[in-house]
């Protein structure tokens, strides 16, 4: 407990000497009495939970506050694949945050991004965490209660390795599913599972599994010919858990490939038409794995019931990851949307008894927005797993970040326009990156919500103090950018097509403008990734907000240039956009659009535009 004590101070908080601490088997309760403290714990983690709860609420009255969650597990899981792979820091203070607001465990999600003992090419130039780094946050989030847990792939989407396959990891079937049945494969994890064992005291894997949608189609069909989806995955899956077995591990694997089967397989179903997996299905997954079952696009517990009652007919242990903070679309993440799908789906795991629960952060199109900046909806998860009111939310969000919580989720209103909750358009990344001159998102454009964005940055302007000022001082920024950027190209091809050159010249002032805004931002973007992140990734983001940079230069130059007469038009400017061009609408015409989308306008860079960074 001394670990706890001593950086409990994070929140300016020190227990009262006198204060007794027993050890429980039941539940944590905090009881003040004549300004005396007793504690008793059932985790070391509660301990650091007591010492929010007593800065809350202080000791000047008389109070008990008891808590004990129905589940078993409520794990939170950050992408550290997608560039943005966290810092020693960011984790420790992850961490800390996590014991004192009730979750019992982290998964740090990482493809590659780890050092493999035998495998120098796995994670290289990527950030990857060393074996001495996990070994100390292992260390670490024992010392909090938490239960580090590794969460890898070994399947699909070790899209990272595939540069190497030629040359050191020859063992992929296609695309970036390994190659089921080789030796090197078994190899490839045999090595993963070696090295994990040896840096975390958790005995349990996550080993992924999911969206293997090609598996058996590529080098394996060529040499086996074909065979069913489900039958290669139950091989593939039997030998990891001879691997897991050889180490100590229990492994936890995404359940997708499996309830797909039974569902698009139209296997079987009842009086109801519901669907019944055959039980000599079910007899071939282990029962020594646990299915965790991710599903979290709804906003009502109806939604997550008609799978989670399909789950039910497995002999496993289910896990629900139903629940997602919603960064993936940008640098700003979608609070508000994310606590309606934790709400429900939390409301459907306890109708349907599953006991544990996981929230996942995930970082899609390069890990762009803070994990401080998800806060409020971490923080939602676990206070609704508890079933904890949004008073105790608010104020207890308070005491531990010393921002007040309602404050806090305005961060999102670039993304949501301060009213579109159900949704997850991103105006502030394609709005960002949306060319000037070809204006692929253009037709969705209205100038009318340029005022949200000044809303947005308005809303903020007091938060940029405190321990998180940073993230409100990036999205000041960003959002200082799009208030004037985000018509630009509407502006421009108006003017241009009705000839006004006092518009054009006032376009070409605001693009200066813009340029200088623009650098503002990446400046305060780079504090922002390198006060949370490994600098490796970084290089991604400063090369596409650079571009962007570069390109906004070069359009303002073609458009002086054509003021003053030394060339004759700017083709792109005479374009019809065609509003049928943008797809994924969402409420208020706003759009849900991924980097390679927004950035490279109908344009690509390499000729393919599947990626996950």
């Amino acid at each position: 407990m001394e670990q706890i004590f001593k950086e409990l101070v994070e929140i300016g908080y020190v227990f009262p000497a006198e204060t007794e601490f027993v050890s429980s088997k039941n539940r944590l309760k905090v009881n003040v009495l004549n300004g005396r403290v007793r504690i008793d714990y059932a985790n070391i983690r509660d301990v650091a939970r007591a010492g929010l709860i007593l800065k809350t609420y202080g000791t000047d009255s008389d109070y008990v506050i008891e808590e004990k969650n129905e589940f078993k597990d409520v794990c939170l899981m950050v992408d550290c694949s997608r560039n943005a792979v966290k810092n020693i820091q960011t984790v420790k203070k992850l961490i800390r945050n996590l014991a004192m607001i009730g979750y019992t465990s982290l998964m740090l999600y990482t493809e590659d991004t780890y050092e493999v003992e035998n495998e120098p090419m796995f994670g290289y130039l990527r950030g990857r965490y060393t074996k001495a780094e996990m070994k100390e946050l292992d260390a670490y989030a024992n010392q909090w209660g938490i239960e580090l847990i590794p969460c890898i792939q070994t399947l699909a989407h070790l899209n990272q390795l595939t540069r190497y396959k030629y040359s050191h990891f020859k063992c992929f079937d296609c695309e970036d599913i390994l190659f089921v049945g080789e030796e090197r494969t078994y190899a490839l994890i045999d090595n993963m599972f070696k090295t994990l064992s040896e840096c975390y005291a958790s005995r349990r894997i996550h080993i992924g599994m999911d969206e293997a949608w090609l598996l058996g189609r590529g080098k394996y069909l060529n040499k086996n010919g074909l065979a069913p989806r489900f039958e290669i995955l139950c091989v593939h899956l039997q030998k990891i858990c001879e691997i897991a077995r050889k180490y100590g591990l229990k492994p936890i694997m995404w359940s997708d490939m499996f309830w797909r089967t039974a569902i698009e397989g139209r296997n079987g179903h009842d009086k109801n038409d519901e669907v019944l997996i055959p039980q000599e299905i079910l007899n071939k997954i282990p029962k020594e794995v646990t299915l965790c079952h991710w599903d979290y696009h709804y906003v009502n517990a109806e939604e997550y019931g008609k799978l989670l009652g399909i789950h039910k007919q497995f002999n496993n242990e289910i896990w629900f990851a139903g629940g997602t903070v919603e960064d993936i679309r940008g640098f700003i993440p979608h609070l508000t949307y994310s606590n309606k799908v934790a709400k429900a789906a939390i409301e459907a795991a306890k109708s349907f008894n599953i006991k544990s629960l996981m929230e996942t952060v995930w970082g899609d199109n390069g890990g762009e927005c803070s994990l401080f900046a998800t806060l409020p909806a971490i923080m939602c998860y676990s206070y609704t797993s508890l079933g904890l009111s949004n008073e105790r939310l608010e104020r207890e969000f308070q005491a531990l970040t010393g921002y007040d919580y309602n404050e806090y989720m305005r961060l999102e209103e670039a993304q949501t326009f301060g009213k579109y909750t159900e949704d997850l358009g991103n105006p502030s990344k394609y709005g960002l990156y949306n060319d000037v001159f070809l204006g692929y998102a253009d037709t969705a454009i209205s100038t009318e919500d340029k005022k949200y964005f000044t809303k947005a940055k308005q809303s903020i302007a007091n938060l940029k103090n405190g321990q998180y000022g940073y993230v409100f001082e990036s999205a000041y920024d960003l959002n200082a950018v799009l208030e004037l950027k985000y018509d630009m190209g509407l502006r421009l091809r108006k003017a241009y097509q009705e000839k006004d050159k006092t518009e054009l010249n006032n376009c070409a002032d605001d693009l200066l403008k813009t340029i200088g805004l623009l650098e503002k931002f990446i400046e305060s973007y780079r504090k922002q990734w390198l006060t949370e992140n490994k600098p490796n990734g970084l290089e991604v983001q400063e090369i596409r907000l650079c571009g962007l940079k570069g390109r906004l230069i070069g359009c303002r130059e073609r458009l002086i240039a054509y003021l003053n007469g030394e060339i004759e038009e700017i083709p792109e400017l005479n374009e019809t956009l065609l509003e049928q061009a943008v797809s994924r609408k969402c409420a208020g015409n706003r759009l849900d659009l991924f980097s390679h989308e927004a950035i490279a306008s109908v344009g690509a860079f390499d000729g393919y535009t599947e990626v996950d960074v």
